[in-house]
C-alpha cells in the first residue's frame, strides 16, 4: 500500500513539474519581444515644410527619431535621397543602437540657392536586425529677393522707389521729408537728410514708421548720406563737416571730419570715408574712424556732387560737365568723362553690375553697365528733381 502511494505521489509530482514547466513557457518574459518600431518627428502626414525661404538664406530644423517598439534597432544609418539645397548638419543618430523608448536628434538645413520648389527625404536605417526605413518628407521653396533703387525727389519732399529692374515705380514711397538732398540704406532702414529742418529722417526699410526726426542735433543744411555696419554720416553744406552717429542716432559727433570745401555726397567701404568738395573740385578721403583727412584725394573734377564707391574704383558726378567720372581707389587713373550726357546729376550709387545716378534737371535716374557702356539715361522716369540715390544691399 505503502508502495502505491509514493508511486502515485511521484506520478503528481511530475505532472505537477510539468504543469509548472509548461506555464512559464508561456509567460510574457519568455514571449518574443516586439520588434523595434521607429519614427521622425516633427512629421504631418509624413512631411516637413521649410515654407518660403530667401534665397541666399538658411533656416534649420531639428528632427527627432524616436524608438516605440519593444526591441532595439540595429545600428542605425541616416541619409537625404538627392539632397539638392538641403543638408544634414548635426547626426547623433548614425551609428547608434535606439532601445526601447529611446530618441536621437538629426537636424536639417535648407539653403536655397535658387526661386523653386525643392524637396528629399530623411531616412533612417537600421541593421543586424533590419529596422526601419523611417521615411520623412521635407520640402521648401526658394524665394528671389527682390532689391529695390531708391532715390529723393527734392521737387515733392518725397522718397521714390523702384524694383532693381526699374519696374514698379513708387514715387511717393515715403512723404513728409523737407528738401530729402540725399538718401541711403542698410539692410533694415533707409535714411534722408531734411535739408531745411536740420534733421535726418529714417524709416523702416518697407517704407513703414518714418521719422523725420529721427537725429535733430548736429546737422546744418545736411546734403550728402551715407552708412555702413555702425554709423550714419552726412555732410553739412556750408559749416564744411562731415558729421557721424550710431545708428540708432546716439552719440551724435557734428564735427567728425572738418575742413571741407562746400562738403556735398558721401560714401564709406570697410576702409575710408569719402566725400564730394564741390566748391574746389576735389574728392576727399579719410580713414574711417575720422583721422588722415585728406581734402585733395582725388582732383580734377568741376563740380562734383555725389560720391560711390565699390571694390575697385570710386564715382563722382559732376554738375559742371554732366559726366560721372572714375578713379582707381586709390585715387589714380582718374576718368573724368567716364560717362557723358547726364543732365545735371546729383547723387550716384553702385552695385556688382550698374552704376546709377539722378539727373536733376531731367527728372530721372540713369543707368549703365559697370564698364560705362549701355548707357540710359532714362532709365526710370518721372522723379521731381531728385537728388540722391542708393541700392539695397
Amino acid at each position: 500500500m505503502k508502495t502505491q502511494i509514493r508511486f502515485l505521489f511521484t506520478l503528481l509530482c511530475a505532472a505537477s513539474a510539468t504543469l509548472l514547466i509548461g506555464l512559464a513557457l508561456l509567460t510574457p518574459a519568455n514571449a518574443a519581444k516586439p520588434p523595434p518600431n521607429i519614427a521622425w518627428s516633427p512629421s504631418t502626414n509624413g512631411t516637413f515644410d521649410y515654407g518660403m525661404v530667401n534665397v541666399g538664406q538658411t533656416v534649420s530644423q531639428q528632427f527627432t527619431l524616436t524608438n516605440t517598439g519593444g526591441s532595439a534597432t540595429g545600428r542605425l544609418n541616416i541619409s537625404l535621397m538627392a539632397p539638392g539645397s538641403f543638408a544634414i548638419t548635426s547626426d547623433a543618430c548614425t551609428g547608434t543602437a535606439l532601445g526601447p523608448r529611446k530618441s536621437c536628434a538629426v537636424t536639417v538645413a535648407f539653403a536655397p540657392t535658387m526661386a523653386g520648389a525643392e524637396n528629399t527625404t530623411l531616412t533612417a536605417l537600421g541593421r543586424k536586425p533590419p529596422t526601419g526605413p523611417a521615411n520623412l518628407n521635407l520640402t521648401g521653396t526658394g524665394v528671389a529677393l527682390v532689391r529695390h533703387i531708391y532715390w529723393s525727389n527734392v521737387g515733392t519732399n518725397t522718397i521714390g522707389r523702384a524694383d532693381l529692374d526699374g519696374s514698379n515705380v513708387n514715387q511717393s514711397f515715403i512723404t513728409g521729408a523737407d528738401d530729402p538732398a540725399d538718401v541711403a540704406v542698410d539692410a533694415e532702414h533707409i535714411y534722408w537728410p531734411n535739408y531745411n529742418t536740420n534733421t535726418i529722417g529714417r524709416a523702416d526699410l518697407d517704407g513703414s514708421n518714418p521719422n523725420q526726426n529721427f537725429i535733430t542735433t548736429g546737422a546744418s543744411n545736411p546734403l550728402g548720406m551715407a552708412v555702413d555696419a555702425g554709423h550714419i554720416y552726412w555732410s553739412n553744406e556750408f559749416i564744411n563737416m562731415i558729421s557721424r552717429a550710431d545708428l540708432d542716432g546716439s552719440n551724435v559727433n557734428p564735427s567728425f571730419i572738418t575742413g571741407g570745401s562746400g562738403t556735398n555726397g558721401v560714401a564709406v567701404d570697410a576702409g575710408h570715408i569719402y566725400w564730394a568738395n564741390f566748391e574746389i573740385g576735389s574728392i576727399g578721403r579719410a580713414d574711417l574712424d575720422g583721422t588722415n583727412v585728406n581734402q585733395s584725394f582725388m582732383t580734377g573734377a568741376s563740380l562734383p556732387e555725389g560720391v560711390a564707391v565699390d571694390a575697385g574704383h570710386i564715382y563722382w558726378t559732376d554738375a559742371g560737365t554732366n559726366t560721372i567720372g572714375r578713379a582707381d581707389l586709390d585715387g589714380s587713373n582718374p576718368n573724368q568723362n567716364f560717362i557723358t550726357g547726364a543732365n545735371e546729376p546729383g547723387g550716384v550709387a553702385v552695385d556688382a553690375e550698374h552704376i546709377y545716378w539722378t539727373n536733376f534737371n531731367g527728372n530721372t535716374i540713369g543707368r549703365a553697365d559697370l564698364d560705362g557702356t549701355d548707357v540710359n539715361q532714362s532709365f526710370i522716369t518721372g522723379a521731381s528733381s531728385p537728388g540722391g540715390v542708393a541700392i539695397d544691399r
